[in-house]
């Protein structure tokens, strides 16, 4: 369900590639989910990169670019999550990504192998991105 303070468009491009970028990942399935105020998510898009590791410019919706210009404001981001799955690659997961209207944001995402005693699949690998203060008072 969209949230309906998100009238306006930011764009996520999700960039995969081995641990140390040393070789991007094509046909990785990419899973972005929008995050609601009690955490709860729902899907928005499921994708795959292309041969350089990467999404296109996923739009996705955010508030209003004039919520980021005065204090008090609704929150001028809208939050998501993204897990990043790749047969043979332990799957990396990432919460609380902001996205702002009018502004593409880049995750890049580095997948470590499986050692063949991990298969079948370990849990997701789980980045949390930490607070800001941007709504603090």
């Amino acid at each position: 369900m969209q949230d309906a303070r998100n009238t306006a468009v930011g764009y996520l491009v999700v960039s995969v590639s081995t641990a140390r970028n040393a070789i991007p990942i094509e046909n990785a399935l990419v899973t972005v989910s929008s995050v609601n105020d009690n955490g709860v998510a729902d899907l928005v898009f499921t994708t795959r990169t292309n041969r350089s590791g990467q999404t296109p410019a996923l739009p996705l919706p955010a508030p209003p670019q004039s919520n980021s210009l005065s204090p008090g404001s609704d929150y001028p981001y809208a939050r998501y999550a993204v897990t990043v799955d790749y047969d043979g690659y332990q799957p990396v997961s990432s919460f609380d990504l902001t996205i702002f209207a009018d502004i593409v944001a880049t995750l890049p995402v580095y997948l470590v192998p499986l050692e063949e005693s991990d298969i079948p699949p370990v849990s997701p690998e789980v980045r949390i991105f930490p607070s800001h203060s941007l709504m603090e008072e």
